[in-house]
This record gives structure tokens, sequence and C-alpha cells, in this order.
């Protein structure tokens, strides 16, 4: 086989290995609506490989409607279903926008670890600050640990008046 076959022989398979690999990632999309629609998987094909993890995502299932506690206040409320929501989405940028603008990067790792939220607990004045314990399962077995959780989260006031999230525990 000359020079340029074999070049030409080359590209052809390589196309064609990248082809067969992007097979299993294509999207649909509705004629009549022109929505993405996930792939249909069959129940063999969501079974994970042996040393493969599954991704989780957090889940919300607080009832907000029937949180009381005369220290938590409707913007304080606001603030948490922003920062809930960010977890369960795993949403870093609508984390940032639910804290305080200062707080920056420390809290990121939370959203690594994926966690149930089942409900909140009886908040704690401390000062000028209301800490409220958010609580919930790990969705993430890890030896030796509880599949408890309780989040603090330290809500202030801005100068303006605004409960703002400036930390979490």
């Amino acid at each position: 086989m000359n020079k340029p076959a074999r070049i030409i022989s080359i590209l052809i398979l390589a196309a064609s290995v990248g082809v067969f690999a992007g097979c299993g990632k294509q999207e649909a999309t509705s004629p009549s609506t022109n929505e993405t629609v996930p792939p249909a998987t069959s129940e063999s094909a969501v079974k994970e490989e042996p040393g493969q993890s599954a991704v989780q995502h957090s889940l919300d299932e607080i009832k907000w409607n029937e949180v009381k506690d005369p220290l938590i206040e409707d913007g304080m409320i606001t603030k948490l279903k922003a920062a809930i929501a960010a977890f369960v989405s795993n949403d870093l940028d609508q984390f940032h926008a639910a804290l305080a603008p200062d707080i920056g990067t420390g809290h990121d790792y939370l959203l690594e670890h994926p966690v149930k939220f089942t409900g909140i607990a009886e908040a704690i004045k401390e000062k000028d600050r209301v800490l409220v314990p958010v609580v919930g399962e790990r969705l993430t077995k890890e030896e030796g640990s509880s599949p408890d959780v309780q989040y603090t989260f330290y809500f202030e006031k801005d100068k303006g008046g605004s409960w703002q999230i400036v930390s979490i525990d």
C-alpha cells in the first residue's frame, strides 16, 4: 500500500472510531417542540460496572410551607431555599449567589457531598446572628460515618437590613 493510501485508511479508521464512540451520547429532538429529549435507556444500561461510581445529586424534601420558627424570617427562607436549590442542582454559580457577596469559595466543597435535605431544626439566636440548622441524610455511604447530616447556616443582616448567609458549618 502506498503512503497516501495508508494515510487515508488511517483517517477513515480514526473517523469511524470517533463516530462509534459518540453513538451512545446522542440526544434526540422532538420534531413538534424542538426540545432536547434524553435517549431511552434500558434497565441493563443503567446498571453500574464494577469500579464505576454513580453521580448522585442532593435532594430537597424539606416541607418549606411547614417551617414555623419565630427566629426564621421570610428573607432567610428565600436565601435558604436558593442555597438548597443550588445543592440539589449542583450549581456552583447559584450557590455563590445565595451566599453573602464576600464569602468566596470556602464552602464549595459542600456541593461534592450529596445530601437528602429533610427538614429544618429549631433556629438559635447568637448575638446579631441567627443559626438555622438544616438536617438530612448523606447519600454516599462512608465507612465509619453516620448517615445523618446537619448543616448550620449562619445568617446576619447586611447594612441594608437584608439577611445574608455568612457561613455554613
